[in-house]
This record gives structure tokens, C-alpha cells and sequence, in this order.
């Protein structure tokens, strides 16, 4: 027990390795797979350069751009299968990485990230503006639920979003920490120092009365990365005038599409186009 106090309090210390676990290298090439797409290079509001990847959409009727924040692990090259499916249906799909990973420059930190986040909903209303469709979508999942909620308020943008979408994700970086901690009996001690060590300073809680924007939360019932409380949380904490709450019976992690039956794929594609309704 002891021989792990020392790595767990580093472990809470530098929360860039707790909540950030990036990769330089792309683990898939879309071109491979005969996908259209086009590298975006652009920078955040510290100058720090990013890459982003903007697919767009072939289909007759153009419906809109969706925007999406990408999860804590890897780089966007294993997130955008998860969300390029919406293209064959009208909507243009513009990822990026943050700092530190891909071929994003820098290293991620809570300060930095929202940063990027700033940056990157510029710059997706930038391409939302080129393709002319209507709906302008924010979809966030894992980490990038947090990232994406907490710099909406933010940006110069914010009136112009038509959806937020909170998938499989959490509101305070304290409160997950601390979560993980006591999910292991022998680190429950420590717990209590999730309080102390890790930073809420960019936590997305801090913003919940000021999300208006119509938003979309989903969480898995059997999530074991992120328990569903989290996601219940978020959507008892906003107020906007319309936000709607999936609950996965069977549901893990960011997996609301994969399902067989593809039944969630129909379900947000018939909100998106209530969305377009006068």
C-alpha cells in the first residue's frame, strides 16, 4: 500500500497524464478506405498550431456541419469513425486534435485545451459558413464532453449553435477523479486528495447556467469508464429550453451508434431534422 502512495499522488499532481493520454501517430489513414477529407491546419488562441481533418459531406441536401471534441486517449485518427457515419447524410464532419496529440503541437493541459476549444469552434463555424446547410452541431464525448460544454459560453460563436451533444461524459474533473479513486478499495484513502490535487478551473459545471443552446445528453447504463450519474448530472444541471436525455439500457462507452439495430443513429438524425422545423 505504501509503495503506491507515492506514484498516486504524482498520478493526481500532474492531472495532464490523469485526464490526457495522446498519440502522435495515426493509427488509421481515412484515404485508405476511400474517404474525402482535407487536413486543417489552424491555430489556438495562444498560437499553438493544430490539426484538424474536415470531411465533407456528398449528399444532394446539405444539412449542416457537426463539430466534433474527441476523447482522452489516442487522436483523432480512432475517434472519427465513431461520428462519420452522419456525412452520408448531409453533414459536413470537422474534427480536430488538441495540443499533444496527432500532429497537434504542444502539450495538453485543462488551461490549453480550452484554448484549443475556443479555436476549434471557430474555425468549425468557419467551414460551417462554407458549406451553408443549416445546423451548426457541438458534439462532445468523454473528455471531450467537458471540453467542449465548458468553452460553449465562450465563444464568439455560441448563439450560433443549434445542438450540443454531451456523450458518455462528466462535469468536474474533481468529481471523476475522485470517482476512480474509490471504485478501488485500496486506493479509497486517498480519495479525499482528488480535492486538493486536481484543478476545476476549466470544469464545464462551472458554466451549466449558461448553456441555452437545445443539448443532448446520452449516457451508457453500463458505462464502465464513466458512470451514467455523471451524465444525469449534467442534464438536471442546464436549463435550456430544450435538452433531451438518452439512457443506454445497454449501453457502455460512446457506443450509442454501433448497436445492431442502428435505432440511435435514426433517433438523432429525426432530431436533427425537428431541429430545422420553424
Amino acid at each position: 500500500m505504501k509503495a503506491l502512495v507515492l506514484p498516486i499522488l504524482l498520478f493526481l499532481s500532474a492531472c495532464s497524464n490523469v485526464f490526457y493520454q495522446p498519440a502522435r501517430q495515426h493509427f488509421i489513414d481515412p484515404k485508405q478506405y476511400k474517404l474525402d477529407l482535407r487536413d486543417v491546419y489552424f491555430k489556438s488562441r495562444d498560437g499553438t498550431r493544430l490539426h484538424g481533418w474536415h470531411f465533407p459531406t456528398k449528399a444532394k441536401t446539405k444539412k449542416g456541419t457537426v463539430v466534433q471534441f474527441h476523447g482522452n486517449a489516442q487522436n483523432l485518427s480512432t475517434h472519427f469513425f465513431s461520428l462519420y457515419w452522419l456525412v452520408d447524410h448531409g453533414y459536413d464532419l470537422f474534427t480536430f486534435d488538441y495540443r499533444g496529440f496527432g500532429k497537434s503541437e504542444g502539450t495538453p493541459s485543462q488551461e490549453g485545451v480550452y484554448q484549443d476549444a475556443l479555436s476549434a469552434l471557430e474555425k468549425g463555424w468557419e467551414l460551417h459558413r462554407e458549406q451553408q446547410g443549416p445546423l451548426f452541431v457541438v458534439y462532445g464525448q468523454s473528455l471531450g464532453g467537458a471540453v467542449s460544454l465548458r468553452a460553449i459560453p465562450d465563444s464568439m460563436h455560441a448563439a450560433e449553435i443549434d445542438l450540443i451533444v454531451q456523450d458518455s461524459t462528466f462535469s468536474s474533473y474533481k468529481d471523476i477523479a475522485f470517482e476512480k479513486l474509490t471504485s478501488r478499495w485500496f486506493l479509497w484513502p486517498l480519495s479525499p486528495l482528488s480535492y486538493v490535487l486536481v484543478s476545476d478551473a476549466y470544469a464545464s459545471d462551472e458554466v451549466f447556467h449558461k448553456i441555452t443552446q437545445p443539448t443532448l445528453v446520452i449516457v451508457g447504463q453500463k458505462d464502465p469508464v464513466i458512470p451514467q450519474e455523471f451524465g444525469k448530472e449534467i442534464y438536471q444541471g442546464i436549463s435550456p429550453k430544450k435538452k433531451w436525455l438518452w439512457k443506454l439500457p445497454e449501453g457502455s462507452h460512446i457506443d450509442a451508434y454501433h448497436h445492431g439495430d442502428q435505432r440511435y443513429r435514426k433517433e438523432l438524425l429525426d432530431l436533427l431534422d425537428s431541429l430545422q422545423l420553424p
